[in-house]
């Protein structure tokens, strides 16, 4: 014989029990409609059940009364509600998901993501008139399901923020999750503090008592998030705290301001990510373009290079100082080069003035060479500045090629690249 209550001559049909709260005298159930084969969830509030009391009873009142005034797809819909032999039942839409406390430990993303849908539905609840104060955010009232579709349930405690009462009425919601202020004038800030603390719980594996150990000694409301969350981009730990902060002058004032900052932030990370992403795609081309353009200026020069040795052997006779002559060229023409690539690099604008130099000083070389000793030592000295620009071009494409490429691979492919440039060379001449 089933356990569950026999609901059908008031149309609904039990199938399961969802959970139940015994000091409130409340169990939740998932029905079907018999006309309507709608799945429903119906919360009952029994009132013989022994520990269960009035002040529930007010609760479950309350709720309906709040709920009968929301329309919102993230807050499963009042149907109906209908009294009974032993007690009061208040029917919802059904909605399958399951709450938060399933869902340990979240990623940033997904918790950012939970935040963002909580805080929307808080600021529908917020500009209502007069505002609606939720009072009791905690993991078991905020469901999820596969798509991370966020529903915030169980309006019990809900106030009116102008609703007035006396202050151990005000006393309600979940111990660690309340705000300090919300024991004698709850706020729309309140409501923050506690969306904050349930945030921290599904970022970290811990329990709500872990947690609180963290708190201040002379706060016991200020968590330890450095010590909670020490993976947390800064940008966003800072966010979480002014989420949490004792203070109520120091917390989000409502749900529209901690959204917007949320978002903010979410925004600048996003775009600092896809400017980092857009620049790395521009350099890896840049480094492409650059290493194929060396490999071609490498097989040029190595086949200049080689024509020119071999018209200096048949042309000039060589003597010690047409050799110190050559080694003073290749040196200025190597320092020069390299001075010319590293200005281009600090600075963009002076990428022409580094081309310039880069031509200019060998053709002065040459020119006044020439003009000095004469037709052989031009010669000999445009000689040396190819080998030297081999060098240095051959220097500036091992540079710029990926670190992670080892060393035997770029040596083989600059000196296969080089190789070919000599028989090409080689075969011109």
């Amino acid at each position: 014989m089933s356990d569950y209550p026999d609901l059908s001559r008031y149309g609904y049909s039990i199938e399961q029990e969802l959970g139940r709260n015994r000091e409130g005298g409340r169990i939740t159930w998932k029905a079907v409609n018999i006309e309507t084969q709608q799945i429903v969830v119906i919360k009952q509030f029994c009132f013989a059940q022994a520990n269960s009391s009035w002040s529930g009873y007010k609760a479950h009142r309350q709720e309906i009364e709040v709920l009968q005034q929301l329309d919102h797809p993230y807050i499963p819909q009042y149907l109906a509600s209908l009294e009974t032999d032993n007690g009061f039942c208040l029917i919802q839409k059904y909605i399958a998901a399951s709450d938060c406390t399933h869902y340990r430990q979240l990623s940033w993303d997904k918790v950012k993501q939970i935040a963002l849908n909580v805080l929307d539905i808080l600021i529908y609840l917020q500009q209502q008139t007069p505002p609606i104060l939720h009072h009791d955010i905690k993991p078991e009232n905020i469901l999820l399901d596969e798509v991370l579709n966020t529903y915030l349930i169980d309006f019990g405690f809900s106030r009116l923020e102008n609703y007035e009462n006396a202050a151990s009425s005000l006393f309600k919601g979940t111990p660690g999750f309340i705000a300090p202020e919300q024991i004698l004038k709850p706020t729309l800030a309140s409501d923050i503090y506690s969306l904050g603390v349930t945030l921290v719980y599904l970022l970290t594996n811990k329990d709500l008592t872990d947690i609180s150990a963290t708190a201040s000694t002379d706060d016991p409301y200020q968590l330890n998030l450095d010590l909670l969350l020490p993976d947390i981009a800064p940008q966003f730990l800072g966010w979480l705290k002014k989420m949490t902060n004792a203070k109520l002058s120091q917390r989000f004032p409502d749900a529209l301001a901690a959204k917007q900052a949320l978002v903010e932030l979410d925004s600048s990370d996003q775009l600092s990510k896809g400017d980092n992403i857009d620049i790395a795609t521009q350099l890896n081309s840049l480094t492409e373009s650059k290493v194929i353009i060396g490999t071609l200026g490498i097989s040029g020069l190595s086949i200049i290079t080689v024509a020119s040795i071999n018209f200096a052997l048949s042309h000039i006779e060589f003597s010690l100082i047409n050799i110190a002559i050559a080694v003073l060229a290749a040196a200025a023409i190597g320092i020069t080069q390299l001075g010319a690539a590293t200005i281009a690099s600090w600075d963009r604008q002076a990428r022409w003035q580094g081309l310039a130099l880069s031509i200019i000083i060998p053709v002065i070389l040459v020119t006044f060479g020439g003009l000095i000793w004469g037709g052989s030592e031009a010669i000999l000295i445009a000689t040396a500045i190819c080998v030297a620009l081999t060098i240095v071009l051959s220097y500036c494409w091992w540079q710029i090629l990926n670190p992670n490429i080892g060393g035997l691979i770029k040596a083989s492919s600059l000196l296969g690249i080089i190789s070919l440039g000599i028989t090409l060379g080689l075969q011109l001449i």
